[in-house]
């Protein structure tokens, strides 16, 4: 699972908007996250958003996806464009907006613990992971180590080779 942290601005730096106040009164930023995450492109690609925290006018969220995303900051518009459609009713967000922007968005370290169980790690990851191993160049690893996997991995994949083949 990759994870990506974000704080969001006000694009409109001048503004007094408060976003905290704004979620007590409309609950309008959890909709918009758990609408993003219910949608049919969410779904289908493993991606989740979660809001870490609303205070004042700024919101710390996380990005979750199975797969690593190449511009994970692209995967919030998805975001702004749901705040947007729920903000025609509300009209609460206006004043955030500068230059047809919602928001400006910092990328944050999570720092998370890479620990990491062989049961959290999806069939996906896995998968790419078996890809990496055998056909990328293996300059990050050492050459011995890369050896041993694929030849564990083989060890491992001859009962089901031996099988298929009968």
């Amino acid at each position: 699972m990759e994870l990506y942290g974000f704080r969001l601005l006000p694009a409109n730096r001048k503004s007094a908007i408060n976003y905290e106040q704004i979620e007590e009164m409309t609950s309008i930023f959890t909709t918009a996250a758990n609408n993003c995450t219910q949608g049919v492109s969410f779904k289908r690609d493993g991606k989740k958003i979660s809001i870490n925290s609303i205070v004042g006018n700024a919101i710390e969220l996380t990005l979750y996806s199975t797969t690593p995303l190449p511009s994970p900051t692209r995967t919030l518009s998805a975001f702004s464009r749901e705040l947007l459609r729920l903000d025609k009713e509300l009209d609460v967000l206006s004043d955030s907006i500068y230059n047809h922007t919602l928001f400006n968005t910092e990328q944050i370290d999570l720092s998370t613990n890479s620990e990491i169980t062989a049961e959290e790690i999806s069939d996906t990851t896995l998968l790419k992971s078996i890809i990496d191993l055998l056909y990328s160049p293996t300059e990050s690893l050492e050459r011995e180590q890369v050896l041993k996997a694929k030849k564990q991995l083989k060890e491992i994949m001859l009962p089901f080779i031996k099988a298929k083949n009968r």
